[in-house]
């Protein structure tokens, strides 16, 4: 039961990551560095919804880690 459960959910979450990068394709330029001598640093343009669920999936990702390593400095 429970891997249904957890494959409904990928399921699920495939879905609204797919609707939200097909309706969100405007390209976006993310600048990533303030200007300093006229050189700044920037992501290739790229599908905003795209940017968005990438940024999600990393911020996931980065939770879960600090959530393995704070575990072992109990």
């Amino acid at each position: 039961m429970k891997m249904l459960l957890v494959f409904l959910l990928l399921i699920i979450t495939a879905g609204i990551s797919g609707t939200i990068v097909f309706l969100n394709q405007e390209r976006v330029v993310l600048v990533l560095t303030p200007t300093f001598r006229d050189v700044y640093y920037i992501v290739p343009p790229m599908p905003l919804g795209l940017l968005v669920v990438l940024s999600f999936f990393i911020g996931l990702l980065v939770g879960y880690i600090t959530g393995v390593i704070s575990k072992f400095f109990k």
